[in-house]
C-alpha cells in the first residue's frame, strides 16, 4: 500500500465516521418520535461522553467491516446486508442483552437497539459502497458454492454444533477471569450483577444462536483463505462484542475492564476458529465453482 492509497483510505474511514454522527442524530429523532424511554444510566456513566467516544471511535468501526468487506461476495445491497446485521446484532443488540442481564438495565432495549439502528445502516452502506470487494462474484454463487460441500447429514450437524459452540466457549473463559472480577459482581457496583445460572445459561442461548445467525453470511460470502477468515471475523466479533463498548466505559476501573477485554479476545478469536473450522473454505474460488455449475448443467 503506498503513502497515496493509505491517505485515501483513511479519508473513506474518516467520511464513515461523518456519515455515523449523521445516522446518530436520526436514529434519536426516531426514538424520540416513537416515544422511547432511555434506559437508566449505571453509576458514574456520563452519557455525552459516551457518545463522544462513541463518535470518535466510528472509523475504527468502519475499518473492522472494511476488512471484512473487500473479502466479501455479492452486489452492493447484499454485503450491506451482512456488514449491517454482523455489525447491528453483535455489537448493539448483544451489549443491550448483556446490560439488561449483568447489569439490570432492562428498560430502555429498544431505545437503544432502534438509535443506533439507523447508524450502523449507514456505516454499513458507506463501507460496501467505499470498500468494494476483491473478487467481483455474486452472493448466489456463493450459497451454491457453500452449501455443495456436504450432504444433508453432515449440514444438519453443523448447524445444530455451530448454533449453541458459543456457549461452552464463552462459559470456559469466563470462569477464567471470575476470580479478577467477582467482587466488583458481588459488590453490585457500577449496576453489575450475577446473574442465576439457568438465566446465565439462557442468555449464552440465545446469544449463542444470533452470533451465528450473523457469521453464517459472513462465512457463505467469504472469498478469501480460512487464515484471512479466521483473523478477520475473530477481530470484527471481539471488537463489536466487547471491546468498543469496554473502551468507552471509562466510569469502570481498568482493574474490571481489562479482564473482560482479555476474556473477549480469546472467547472470539476461539469461537471464529471453531467457525472455520466446522464450515471450512473450499480451494476453489467461486468463481471456478460457477464454471462447474454452468458444466454440469448442460
Amino acid at each position: 500500500m503506498n503513502i497515496k492509497s493509505l491517505f485515501t483510505n483513511l479519508g473513506k474511514l474518516l467520511l464513515c465516521g461523518v456519515i455515523f454522527s449523521i445516522g446518530t442524530v436520526i436514529g434519536g429523532m426516531v426514538v424520540t418520535m416513537l416515544g422511547l424511554q432511555p434506559p437508566s444510566m449505571p453509576e458514574g456513566m456520563d452519557q455525552q461522553s459516551v457518545m463522544l467516544f462513541m463518535l470518535l471511535e466510528s472509523p475504527l468501526s468502519a475499518l473492522i467491516l472494511a476488512l471484512l468487506a473487500r473479502h466479501l461476495s455479492g452486489g452492493f445491497w447484499a454485503r450491506t446486508l451482512i456488514l449491517f446485521l454482523l455489525s447491528w446484532i453483535s455489537n448493539s443488540v448483544n451489549n443491550q442483552i448483556e446490560a439488561a442481564a449483568f447489569a439490570g438495565m432492562e428498560e430502555g432495549f429498544w431505545f437503544t437497539v432502534l438509535t443506533f439502528l439507523v447508524p450502523v445502516l449507514f456505516v454499513s452502506m458507506a463501507v460496501a459502497w467505499l470498500f468494494p470487494p476483491t473478487d467481483k462474484s455474486m452472493f448466489m454463487d456463493s450459497v451454491r458454492s457453500f452449501f455443495s460441500r456436504y450432504s444433508f447429514g453432515g449440514w444438519m450437524w453443523r448447524f445444530v454444533l455451530a448454533a449453541v459452540i458459543f456457549m461452552p466457549i464463552y462459559y470456559f473463559f469466563g470462569m477464567l477471569v471470575i476470580p479478577f472480577t467477582r467482587s466488583y459482581y458481588e459488590q453490585n457496583m457500577y449496576g453489575l450483577e450475577i446473574p442465576s445460572l439457568g438465566k446465565l445459561l439462557l442468555i449464552l442461548f440465545v446469544r449463542s444462536v444470533l452470533f451465528f445467525a450473523v457469521c453464517l453470511p459472513v462465512l457463505i460470502a467469504w472469498q478469501g483463505s480460512r487464515l484471512n477468515l479466521l483473523w478477520r471475523l475473530g477481530l470484527a466479533l471481539f471488537y463489536l462484542v466487547g471491546f468498543q463498548s469496554l473502551l468507552i466505559a471509562t466510569w469502570m476501573p481498568w482493574a474490571l475492564r481489562l479482564p473482560h477485554m482479555i476474556e473477549i479476545f480469546f472467547d472470539e478469536f476461539v469461537y471464529a476458529g471453531a467457525l472455520v473450522r466446522l464450515f471450512g473454505i473450499q480451494k476453489e474460488t467461486t468463481s471456478q465453482a460457477k464454471t462447474y455449475y454452468q458444466m454440469v448443467s448442460r
